[in-house]
Order: C-alpha cells, then structure tokens, then sequence
C-alpha cells in the first residue's frame, strides 16, 4: 500500500525546532514545591524515577535558547526524546497524566514544506524518524481529532495550580489514559481550530516502565526499542557532527551518566543531510520525495574503519614519543614556572589538560580503541590515556599538564596530520 500511495509513508518523524522560550510556563501558573523541575508526569512518586535525568541535565548543558542542532545533539546523547507537554500560551495542550513525544506521519516532502510555511516558529528541517509499525507497537497511535460531543474540562487539582494538568471531563467520552491523544479542532469560522494536516502521532509511557522520561529511542535495556531510526538534518557539515556523536557513543556503549546504549541502534541509524538530495534531484523530485524512497547512495552511516598492523604499530610508536617529549617538556616547565612564595610549588591552579583525537570516524581511533588507549565521552572525544594526567611528583599545576599535553599534540600532528586534536582543560 505505501509503495503506491506517495502521501504515505512507513516512516514517523518527530519534527526538532529552536526553542521557543515564549511557549514555556511561568513560575506563577503552578505549585510545584515537591517537584525540583517540571514534572514529565502528575504523580510524584512515579516522576520521581526521573531524578537521575536532572544531574545528567545540569552536567550537560545547552545554552538556554537552544538553536535545533544543538536539540537534536542533546536528543542523540540522552538516547531519548524528551516527552513534553506542548505549551501554547502558557497552558499545556497534552491533556491527561502523562506528558507525550509527537511525531507525524507526513511523508518527507510535506514536512519540509510545512517547515517552509513555519519559519516565523522556528520550525526547520530537522528530525528523527522511526518506523511507524514499531512505534504503534511501543505504544504510540495517531491523535483524536475533535470530538463527538462538547468540548469540556474538569477543574484542574488546585494543589497543582490553575493551569496543569488538563484533564477532559468523562462526559467527552476518553478515558484519562487515552486523553494525551485528544487535539481540539472546531469548524467555527469565528474561531477555526484544525492541525489535522499535521496527521500527528503520540507516545506515553502508558506502563510507566520506561527509565527515561521520554520514548527511548537509542537506550538499551529498556521495554521500547527500534530496529531503525532516520536522522534528518539541513546539510552535510551537520551530518557530519551527528555521526561523529553517534560513532562516540557507539565506541563508548553509552552517555556519560552510565545509560547504556543499543550498538545495534546506533549502527542502524541512517543520517540525511538534505542538501545532498536537493543538489541531485528536480523541483518536481524534491516535491514527491519520502524517506521510503531515498537513494542508499544518499543517506550515510558513521564509519568504522579498520586499523591495519602498520598502523597499530605507527600508533604504538607515537604514544611512545608523544610520552617521552610530554615528560621533557614537563620537567622543563617545572624548571621554569613561577613558584609560591615559599618556593615549594609552582604557582598555579591544579588542573588536568588532556590530548583529545576529535575525528571519532578516523583509522587513528579504530587504532586507538585496539590498544586501549583511549577513554571515549560522547560530546568532547577520545581523550589519549597517560598525557597530560594530574601530577608531577608532588606538583598537580595545571600548567605541568598543558606543557605535557602540548609537546604530545606536537608529536601526534607530525605523525598523522590529517587528523584533528585538540587540548581539553579543567581545573581539579
């Protein structure tokens, strides 16, 4: 049936946009004393299993007017889609207990024509897809449009506040589990109401089983999975970040807050930078186009390239130098570093500044990750093990670390100079 009809797809997308601060609650609206952030669902003591997510929060933050990549980045590093409840005007539009993740089933050409016609709203031509018969089999179904009888709402708990959560009155006929699927739509010409172009999806955690507050997408260990996911981006250098975060995360087998990812997952998600297709394809192309069927010459998956003997060997043999000059360059600098007035140490903040290889889809890291000899974090890279560590004899200056750290990066770009590195730094 989807081969023969081009405005369907087998493909849901959950469409990624700017955040838009204008849309979120104010402190005022709610009383949520007992929770520490907005609660992804109305009872306590079952939000609560989210707390863990709040650290991961605080520890990787994104600058509070987020643009779309870095949303999407953030998206592929918690190994989730965020469930929300869709503010408008300060009011929640996801009706029932549990926030949701919306997704749509617009084929490809009508998304980004709809991101056309929308970006006033920060909407644009970012998204992660799965495949439609496993989303409704993790739990997810098309959204109600409208109802048979008048549109009516049960005040909301005043323990709450005025405003959260909205809840429909049992006289509309849906079921408080059923509600998140409920749109409003009304054919007053005085004030018309209808997103039914959208032809939206929604997924709760119906069971509350899942760890994260969100559908996981990426997670591993986790009661809802994918055998395939889609990743959508404007052009080629943003496709390039997202499977450089992807390769990371495969290479480390998970976040750096201990969740677990799905290599399998990772390895099955096709990444589409839509510039590639735009600059190969006719007008009339790019308005039939699905994701069903794009070209495989087209969509991209991160490399794992293999690390020959030679080069394991070349690879063992820089660490080596890239050691040694470290420790020369080291002890000169103890030699002349300013020192406390007491003469005992150099005068500086304590401090780690670490060689990082950047190009997680280089031979070098595949060579790297054979001898062990890097630690992977999704985000900043793969940080070279035994360079620019904390201390020197009884010294632990910053300062130590970055002469060590920069006569190894010297070394390793004299030997593979077609890969990036760079010096992280950070205090003790």
């Amino acid at each position: 049936m989807y081969m023969r009809r081009e405005d369907l797809s087998e493909w849901a997308l959950h469409f990624i946009h700017d955040y838009n601060g204008q849309n979120e609650p104010e402190d005022g609206d709610f009383n949520l004393d007992h929770y520490s952030s907005f609660p992804y669902h109305e009872n306590k003591e079952t939000n609560d299993r989210f707390d863990a997510w709040e650290i991961s929060d605080e520890e990787y933050p994104i600058d509070p007017d987020p643009d779309a990549l870095q949303v999407l980045l953030k998206i592929i590093t918690d190994g989730h889609i965020r469930a929300t409840w869709a503010f408008r005007s300060r009011r929640p539009t996801i009706y029932g207990p549990r926030a949701a993740v919306c997704f749509t089933e617009m084929p490809l050409y009508a998304l980004l024509e709809y991101a056309k016609k929308r970006r006033d709203e920060s909407v644009k031509n970012y998204a992660v897809g799965v495949l439609k018969s496993e989303l409704f089999t993790a739990g997810g179904r098309p959204v109600i449009y409208g109802l048979s009888s008048q549109h009516a709402e049960i005040p909301p708990d005043p323990s709450l506040g005025a405003r959260w959560p909205r809840k429909l009155n049992p006289s509309c006929g849906l079921s408080e589990g059923e509600q998140y699927r409920y749109v409003a739509m009304s054919s007053d010409p005085n004030r018309p109401i209808d997103w039914s172009h959208e032809r939206e999806w929604r997924w709760v955690d119906h069971p509350d089983h899942c760890s994260c507050p969100g559908i996981p997408i990426w997670l591993s260990g986790e009661p809802v999975s994918f055998s395939q996911i889609f990743v959508v981006v404007p052009n080629v250098e943003e496709s390039e970040r997202v499977l450089e975060r992807l390769k990371e995360l495969h290479d480390a087998g998970g976040n750096d807050f201990d969740q677990p990812f799905s290599k399998a997952a990772l390895e099955n998600t096709l990444v589409l930078s839509l510039d590639t297709l735009e600059s190969s394809l006719t007008e009339d192309e790019m308005r039939h186009l699905r994701l069903d069927d794009i070209p495989t010459s087209r969509i991209s998956v991160f490399r794992r390239p293999e690390a020959s003997e030679v080069l394991v060997a070349q690879v063992r043999a820089a660490l080596e130098e890239a050691k040694r000059e470290g420790d020369a360059a080291a002890r000169e600098h103890m030699q002349v570093a300013p020192k406390t007035r007491d003469g005992r140490f150099i005068a500086d903040v304590a401090g780690w500044a670490h060689l990082v290889v950047g190009d997680a889809q280089s031979p070098l890291v595949s060579a790297l990750l054979e001898l062990d000899e890097v630690d992977v974090y999704a985000g900043i890279g793969y940080v070279i093990r035994g360079i620019g560590g904390l201390g020197w004899g009884n010294e632990q200056a910053l300062s130590i670390a970055e002469a060590h750290s920069g006569a190894a990066k010297k070394v390793f770009e004299k030997h593979f100079p077609d890969t990036f590195f760079y010096i992280r730094t950070r205090w003790d």
